[in-house]
């Protein structure tokens, strides 16, 4: 891991203080765990999280169609500070926690 890549997922992290967070580097990302529910990556300065229905995020968000092979929002790196992403974070591990 680079140390530029490393610094940047660390910034991800240093954002969701508070929640119980943690990191697996696996296929050249970093899987993200909150409440060891599998939400999402973080790969080259973006947030993909797994579309779970969330209405209250931007609408420059880009969602995913139903058809899309790949169900995940993508958040870039310019919202790592949105009072929001926590949020979004843990609603995500708890929405999958209840479809188990």
């Amino acid at each position: 891991m680079s140390v530029e890549e490393d610094q940047t997922v660390r910034e991800w992290l240093d954002h969701l203080k508070g929640l119980q967070v943690k990191t697996k580097k696996m296929f050249g990302c970093h899987c993200l765990y909150c409440d060891g529910q599998a939400v999402g990556w973080l790969h080259d300065g973006v947030m993909s999280l797994r579309e779970v229905g969330l209405d209250y995020l931007p609408e420059d968000i880009k969602r995913p169609g139903r058809d899309d092979a790949i169900q995940e929002l993508v958040i870039p790196f310019d919202y790592v500070n949105a009072d929001w992403l926590p949020r979004a974070v843990q609603d995500t591990a708890d929405i999958r926690k209840r479809k188990g």
